[in-house]
């Protein structure tokens, strides 16, 4: 390495590397270190020159409390992945938040603020951004994309984006906001930006937007034509079992309120008191379900419809289990540990989502979509229980507690139930008034 001392005493030195025709310049910077940069000149006194460049703007910015070189906002949301990585490992954050995050990352934001300084974004970037993030989709970056590839498993899979090919709703932008607020807020955490120098990252108003639900006569309907189709005696035996696999799902939702997620963790030791009361009546046994999902767990109390169909899926374990097993074994029990799935294959296996089957359920029954045209989904279950429940007098305060919400989002997006039970107060008899 070839290197040449500084002129009139600079507190820097400048350098070759083996190999190279390009300047290279080091020097120290208080409390960071030795700092090495180049120069991309081979003109010694152009390198000169830059050399002073470099190190008053190090210092500058080491007086100002923040690193000596700054970095490009890609390198910093690399580093930002890797710290919500390391955050997961440690059980800090969920698995699949630091996969939504990353996905966010580096779709939208590494794309559109890349090289450029962290410390030169500011508001008006900022502001630029969210505006093509609105359009990625339609005219933006994002119209010519056909797939999205993503990892599960271990496996690389694609999914059509089609359904994507719309503006950013204001519920994307304000989650996506969330995301950009923390990565700037680390940087500052880093020393790579001031504190004070975070961008504003503003987002709109998600206006309170029920999930399509079910009234009382459309779920009974709903129930009925499930049960028509898990008799139907020209379907196998697997499909039989698949069909009454899913009535069990959406009973269970219907009568506990519980969300997706938390169906798909449910494991039998969550469900509280059955295995002991599993041979009582039903009118003498209770249950409590302890729900996991969302980063948060809860216990509560579920109707007591749910359970003939929590016997029902216990029932499809042992028999799946004596299935498998050896022939010289024909009287062995078979139950389910405290830590198999309630909703498993045939196999044993976890089932991950029930979108397909529950699409043809709905298309059979012809409630697909509700009076809006919005399509219903799993969730609608969670919506259905919460609205009978208040329509038949469970106190908002109690129902918050058990279903894991609060009373203010039951009020946001259960007005009209609420509304519908001040029916007889909002009818009253009018008179004329005495003189």
């Amino acid at each position: 390495m070839k290197s040449t001392a500084a002129a009139d005493n600079q507190p820097f030195q400048l350098f070759k590397r083996a190999g190279s025709t390009k300047w290279w310049v080091r020097f120290s910077v208080k409390g960071q270190g030795q700092i090495r940069l180049s120069l991309g000149t081979d003109d010694e006194g152009e390198a000169h020159r830059k050399a002073q460049e470099q190190w008053f703007e190090a210092n500058y910015r080491a007086k100002q409390g923040i690193t000596a070189v700054g970095k490009t906002f890609a390198q910093v949301a690399e580093e930002f992945i890797e710290q919500i990585e390391r955050e997961s490992e440690r059980g800090e954050r969920r698995r699949e938040q630091v996969a939504a995050f990353s996905a966010i990352v580096r779709r939208y934001f590494i794309p559109y603020f890349g090289q450029r300084p962290i410390d030169s974004v500011g508001d008006k970037d900022v502001t630029r951004y969210l505006e093509w993030r609105k359009d990625y989709w339609t005219t933006g970056p994002g119209k010519d994309i056909k797939f999205i590839e993503y990892l599960r498993g271990g496996k690389t899979l694609r999914r059509p984006v089609e359904d994507m090919r719309r503006l950013a709703s204001p519920s994307s932008q304000r989650s996506e906001a969330v995301v950009l607020r923390q990565l700037f807020r680390q940087a500052a955490r880093w020393g790579h930006i001031k504190q004070q120098s975070i961008p504003e990252v503003t987002s709109q108003k998600v206006p309170p937007s029920p999930r399509p639900s079910f009234d009382l006569e459309e779920f009974e309907h709903l129930q009925t034509i499930s049960l028509k189709r898990l008799a139907d005696q020209e379907v196998n035996s697997h499909v039989r079992r698949d069909r009454t696999i899913l009535h069990a799902y959406i009973t269970i939702a219907a009568f506990t309120g519980m969300r997706p997620t938390e169906l798909r963790n449910l494991n039998w030791g969550d469900v509280r008191g059955y295995r002991s009361g599993r041979h009582l009546p039903i009118g003498k046994r209770d249950i409590r379900i302890r729900a996991r999902g969302k980063g948060k767990h809860r216990e509560f109390i579920p109707l007591e419809g749910a359970l003939p169909w929590f016997d029902m899926l216990w029932q499809l374990w042992e028999r799946a289990r004596h299935n498998d097993a050896d022939a010289d074994a024909p009287d062995k029990v078979f139950e389910p540990s405290d830590n198999d799935p309630v909703f498993a294959s045939e196999n044993g296996k976890r089932l991950g989502t029930f979108r397909k089957g529950l699409s043809e359920l709905l298309k059979a029954a012809n409630l697909l979509t509700d009076h809006r045209g919005k399509r219903r989904e799993s969730y609608s279950f969670r919506h259905f229980h919460i609205s009978q429940q208040l329509m038949n007098g469970v106190d908002v305060f109690v129902l918050a507690k058990n279903t894991g919400t609060s009373p203010k989002m039951i009020d946001d997006f259960y007005g009209q139930v609420r509304l519908e039970l001040m029916k007889d107060h909002l009818r009253p008899e009018w008179r004329p008034r005495q003189p």
